[in-house]
């Protein structure tokens, strides 16, 4: 791909820029530490102790006082006090505080970009956080097989927006307008306007945070989850996750038309491993789930 891309929207946008330069400047703006990227590959390592994960969040105090905040929040209900990380360890299990720790880790780098587009950043952290959450009940009701790796997948899945918000924010407006008049996805829209969708801004991005294979893979491929060569699967569920979010209104910027379809291309992509998924209707799933999100909601004050 060309590094240098140029701009052209329907309002006469027309701009020479640097993609691989703003990703890279992103990338030093919302850093992805070397222990968050630790802890997610210990997360998905069988034989990891708890004593190995907990020394890893130890070594960093701010993610340790995030996690010891979130397990102590009224989410979680639990009677005592949690003091440690080896205590929130034992009570909340390795994989929900990983999940913790990267929803955390995303807050606190969402926070360093332009204040003037927070209203943009606090909207993309609401959708990651609430399709995050999504994906998961949709993977453990319906026992699919994603390893786990739902949330995660589900949570970095937009950060290839990362960009727009940070350095085409009039482009964002443009996108926006289109999306509304014309009702497109953001993809085609973004095609439209700055020729380079969210989804391969954000497989670049992941291959800057190092990020494992098939994080990247749902990132470029979750609007059309059947072209996912390795994991379609997990693609498929954060995508039918995104939809859910996207037509309750935890969105950020996709019509609700042809959510129905894009739904029914996710079934038929997990119909195999889960049955009973092709004679759910789009809208019975969405009341169900919604009422299930409505549970999630201190979490994420925990976290902001």
């Amino acid at each position: 791909m060309n590094t240098t891309i140029t701009l052209s929207g329907r309002n006469g946008i027309r701009k020479g820029r640097d993609l691989r330069g703003e990703i890279r400047r992103i990338n030093e703006i919302v850093p992805f530490p070397p222990v968050v990227a630790e802890i997610l590959d210990a997360m998905h390592d069988k034989n990891v102790t708890a004593s190995k994960v907990t020394a890893l969040i130890e070594s960093d105090p701010a993610l340790t006082a995030r996690i010891l905040r979130s397990a102590n929040s009224p989410f979680y209900g639990l009677r005592a006090d949690v003091v440690t990380v080896e205590h929130a360890m034992r009570m909340l299990g390795l994989e929900e505080i990983g999940h913790l720790l990267l929803a955390a880790q995303m807050k606190s780098r969402l926070s360093a970009l332009d204040p003037r587009q927070r209203e943009r950043t606090e909207a993309l952290w609401r959708h990651s956080v609430a399709a995050a959450a999504v994906a998961r009940l949709i993977a453990r009701e319906h026992r699919l097989p994603t390893d786990g790796k739902e949330y995660t997948a589900a949570l970095l899945h937009d950060m290839g927006k990362l960009v727009l918000i940070q350095y085409y924010p009039k482009e964002c407006a443009v996108l926006e307008q289109l999306i509304e008049d014309l009702c497109i996805d953001d993809v085609e829209a973004e095609r439209q306007t700055i020729q380079v969708p969210h989804t391969e801004i954000g497989r670049q991005l992941g291959e800057q945070w190092r990020l494992p294979k098939e994080y990247i893979e749902v990132m470029l491929h979750h609007h059309q989850p059947e072209r996912s060569p390795a994991v379609p699967v997990l693609t498929a569920v954060v995508r039918m996750a995104d939809l859910m979010c996207e037509s309750w209104g935890d969105g950020i910027g996709e019509p609700d038309e042809g959510s129905t379809q894009s739904f029914d291309a996710c079934t038929a992509v997990l119909g195999p491993c889960a049955p009973a998924l092709r004679d759910v209707h789009f809208y019975d799933m969405r009341e169900h789930l919604q009422q299930e999100l409505s549970k999630q909601k201190e979490m994420m004050e925990a976290l902001a």
